[in-house]
């Protein structure tokens, strides 16, 4: 049996020895003149390549997370780990764990944090004052916050703003 001669295809198994060469003509590529396309082959082989895998949407998530969750880290650490990356969570969790104030007598480490709503607070002052800035009076003011943002301020907590301006 020659092998130059053989043709495989997963689909439709092997061609038989001598098939091939009673339909080749002479030349190379392009210069091989009128040649019948051979029967039962040619395409794509059916085989799997490190290119052609399907990613399953379950395995997506990062494996690191069931690590963290096995070692005992508390829930809310979890959802940050899963919410900005494993890799982002740690660098944050290195450098918490660096810093000598958080540290307990038992190995725990409490994070001093101010809640959410105080940056709320924050951003919203810094909304208003831009609004003072503007010209807009304080009734104004109380308008506009509670059509985009849903507050309802006082004029005369507005008017404060102003003073400090």
């Amino acid at each position: 049996m020659n092998e130059d001669n053989e043709k495989r295809h997963s689909g439709l198994g092997i061609a038989q020895v001598g098939q091939l060469s009673s339909m080749t003509a002479g030349g190379v590529g392009g210069r091989q003149g009128d040649t019948p396309e051979p029967a039962g082959g040619g395409g794509y082989l059916e085989n799997c390549t490190i290119l052609n895998f399907r990613i399953d949407p379950e395995k997506k998530r990062d494996p690191r997370l069931d690590e963290l969750r096995e070692m005992g880290l508390q829930r809310i650490w979890l959802e940050v780990a899963e919410a900005v990356g494993v890799d982002a969570f740690l660098k944050v969790w290195r450098i918490l764990d660096a810093d000598p104030t958080n540290k307990t007598d038992d190995g725990r480490r409490l994070v001093p944090m101010r809640g959410y709503a105080c940056f709320e607070r924050y951003q919203r002052n810094r909304y208003i004052e831009s609004l003072v800035a503007t010209g807009k009076t304080a009734e104004e003011i109380a308008a506009i916050l509670a059509k985009r943002i849903g507050e309802n301020i006082s004029a005369r907590h507005i008017k404060r703003f102003r003073k400090q301006a």
